[in-house]
């Protein structure tokens, strides 16, 4: 069974929070003020500030109100010849260096021994397939949804680079972010809801690697259970909940009118090495529970 905790099993805060910004630093539109102030407006909790090759400066927002993670993003080198990797590191020590090899491995332990975590970003974007991603270890998220992956090229959804993942027995969560760059044309449009402890760095960032959090573009995930071989989901107004497996299993759960649904379940067979929920609305935007691992 999984090792993950299930969010909705917990106590705690629900804080809303993106962990991909670009700001000045190094190519986005916004200054980290700004950024941080345009965040704060639209009622994020935390935010992560993660420019390319720099450590975001902390101090001079440190009166803020959303919670500040510190990373950074890195393209890194396939050692499959493949296309070359972009990397978040997550919650960095001030006194993180870049390791002068730009291997991929090389990166994620350097942010591992480093304190922080890492993140396999927009796959889709890259070019990555399952050979370029199954040889990486450490990582603990993948985006399976990018804002700018998506309103610049279309290629914001990594879903099925997440499932081939899961498929092959890794225990990646799936987060959706921003990456916002423009001012505002791909800001706000994928997030992570975190259930932690308190609004700090230290509770969120526990919360996000036990698991504890969804990803969304815009629904609610009330509830997931897994109760035996019964998986159950209570959702905002949706169009459709799927319950995804590994290989052809699984259930699509909508209803026969085309009415918005709320909840849904699931019987699994038990052959299955993984089951997760996502749900669309009738907009078009998804969210992800995180899979419960079933053997």
């Amino acid at each position: 069974m999984t090792s993950f905790e299930n969010p909705f099993d917990c106590e705690g805060m629900w804080l809303k929070g993106n962990l991909h910004t670009h700001t000045t630093v190094s190519d986005g539109a916004r200054t980290p003020q700004e950024r941080v102030a345009d965040y704060e407006a639209k009622g994020y909790d935390f935010l992560a500030l993660t420019d390319h090759d720099r450590l975001a400066d902390l101090a001079p927002l440190a009166d803020s109100r959303p919670v500040l993670l510190r990373g950074i993003e890195l393209v890194c080198a396939n050692p499959t010849g493949g296309p070359g990797y972009h990397l978040v590191g997550l919650d960095l020590p001030e006194a993180f260096r870049v390791p002068r090899s730009k291997q991929i491995q090389t990166v994620v332990d350097a942010i591992l021994d480093a304190g922080g975590q890492a993140v396999l970003a927009h796959p889709y974007w890259t070019g990555q397939n399952i050979k370029d991603l199954e040889v990486v270890a450490g990582a603990f998220a993948v985006e399976v949804f990018n804002t700018t992956c998506e309103v610049c090229i279309g290629k914001g959804m990594s879903a099925v680079h997440w499932d081939d993942l899961l498929a092959r027995g890794r225990r990646l969560l799936g987060i959706a972010v921003d990456d916002t760059h423009h001012a505002t044309r791909d800001s706000f449009q994928g997030w992570v809801v975190v259930r932690a402890a308190e609004r700090s760095p230290a509770a969120i960032m526990d919360a996000l690697c036990r698991g504890r959090f969804y990803a969304t573009c815009g629904p609610t995930i009330e509830s997931v259970r897994l109760e035996g071989n019964r998986v159950s989901a209570v959702t905002s107004p949706v169009a459709r909940i799927n319950f995804i497996c590994n290989g052809s299993s699984g259930r699509q759960v909508r209803s026969g009118d085309g009415a918005p649904i709320t909840q849904a379940e699931h019987t699994l067979g038990g052959h299955e090495s993984y089951v997760r929920v996502e749900c669309t609305d009738q907009a078009g935007r998804s969210a992800w529970a995180n899979p419960f691992f079933l053997r």
